[in-house]
């Protein structure tokens, strides 16, 4: 007879905290998150991940970042709190889900291809986009087939979380344009270490 497992693995697939968000979401609850670095420092780290219940003045839960438990919200259609708030999820979110690119085709070469993926794009237009590419340099590379492989990688993540935007969560395309834009952007600050050189005088 099989004995169970004295501390069994709690995946984020049956956290407790998501067991009940399903629950009360069944029953009618809507739930917002919000993504919030309370020191402010520059970067995509440090981050936290609140869970509100609409129309309550204090979280159910507060816990640093958590990409599966995120990933699990974002299938609950839980929005965020603000644009503001959604913005900095989606841009940790890309960070995230383009980790194993970056190493797989090293630091140096990924942001080279980013650059010429954003900068190609309808996303150049766009403000604070247009803003980091201007001060996010990087060295020319041979368009080869791994140029393109890489380049086709970022464009398929990039192109998840509009979808993830709008069929999950529900935005309109303005919104989803919005949001998505303006987290790229922060995703190109946080790689190339903008705000942290402009603080230092450095752009």
């Amino acid at each position: 007879m099989n004995q169970p497992e004295p501390f069994p693995v709690t995946t984020s697939a049956n956290h407790p905290l998501l067991a009940r968000l399903v629950a009360e979401i069944q029953h009618g609850q809507k739930f917002v998150v919000d993504v919030r670095n309370e020191d402010e420092s520059f970067g995509l780290d440090g981050y936290q991940l609140s869970i509100w219940s609409v129309g309550s003045d204090k979280p159910i839960s507060i816990f640093p970042w958590d990409s599966e438990i995120n990933e699990e919200l974002i299938d609950l259609k839980v929005r965020s709190k603000d644009l503001e708030s959604e913005t900095s999820r989606f841009a940790i979110r890309l960070r995230d889900e383009l980790v194993a690119t970056e190493s797989r085709y090293g630091n140096g070469f990924f942001n080279r291809v980013l650059v010429d993926l954003v900068t190609e794009s309808y996303l150049d237009k766009h403000p604070d986009i247009k803003d980091a590419l201007g001060r996010a340099h990087s060295t020319q590379v041979e368009r080869n087939s791994i140029y393109h492989e890489c380049r086709d990688t970022i464009a398929y993540v990039i192109g998840k979380r509009s979808r993830e935007l709008t069929r999950q969560l529900d935005y309109d395309e303005t919104t989803m344009r919005r949001i998505l834009s303006k987290a790229i952007a922060r995703y190109i600050d946080n790689r190339f270490s903008l705000s942290e050189r402009k603080q230092m005088g450095l752009l």
